[in-house]
This record gives structure tokens, sequence and C-alpha cells, in this order.
């Protein structure tokens, strides 16, 4: 009975320990963990890299060929399809593809100049963009 009471005893004590070490170590201001992804919880974080960052030109980019990511900035002149416009900078134009999902809000039309960050693809017709980031520019 003495090793039973022992046991428990010695179990309590580190219980105890461990509650106390969880206040201690416990972070109130820390935000809480709202999103599941790929089945990992994480807390979103805002921000990003923000210095300066090499815009390309439409010409520049159109010789870069395919798999090549860029930055462009220019205006979206026109919508070619469900997902696809012209965007146009003083270089020339290039078809673009920007998936729904893609926007985040941003709202555009042919008279505001936007940032796009995206991949050059290259395609039976030529090269376009598969744009990942859009932001109106400053």
């Amino acid at each position: 009975m003495k090793k039973f009471t022992a046991s428990i005893t010695a179990l309590t004590a580190v219980f105890a320990i461990l509650l106390s070490a969880q206040a201690v170590f416990a972070h109130h201001d820390a935000p809480e963990i709202r999103e599941h992804h790929y089945g990992f919880d994480y807390i979103p974080q805002k921000g990003g890299y923000t210095g300066d960052t090499d815009i390309t030109s439409v010409l520049e980019a159109k010789k870069l060929g395919g798999s090549v990511y860029v930055r462009l900035k220019g205006k979206i002149a026109s919508k070619l399809g469900k997902e696809t416009y012209l965007f146009k900078d003083n270089t020339g134009t290039v078809k673009i593809e920007i998936d729904d999902d893609d926007w985040n809000g941003v709202k555009a039309g042919p008279k505001d100049t936007v940032i796009i960050e995206g991949e050059m693809e290259r395609e039976q017709g030529g090269v376009f963009v598969e744009v990942e980031k859009i932001e109106l520019a400053n």
C-alpha cells in the first residue's frame, strides 16, 4: 500500500509541475490557430518582402520564354475569356490568365495600374502569364 500511495503522490507532483510549466510558457497574447491546411494547423501571417523587386517589361518577358517567374506593371486592357485578359504596358501586350481565387479581393479595370506576378508559359499561339498575385500599383 505504501508503494501505491508513493506512486500516486509522485504522479500528482509531476502533474502539478506540468501544469505550472504550462502556465509559465503560455502566451496569452498569441493569436489563435484559425486555419487548417494540408493536415497542419497554422496561424496565418500577413506580410512579405517589401523591398524593390525588378519589374519586367512585357517586351522583355516575351523574350524570356516559358517557366520564368516575372513581375509586370501595367493595365488590364480587356477581358478575353472567363479567366483570360489582355495585359499591356508601354512596350506591348501579353495574354494573362488569372484564376478567380487569385484576385484576392482586388478590383481593377482598364484605367487601373496593377502589378502582376506569375510564371511565363508557352503555348502554340505564343506566350502568356499564369498570374499568381495581383495588386493595385501605388
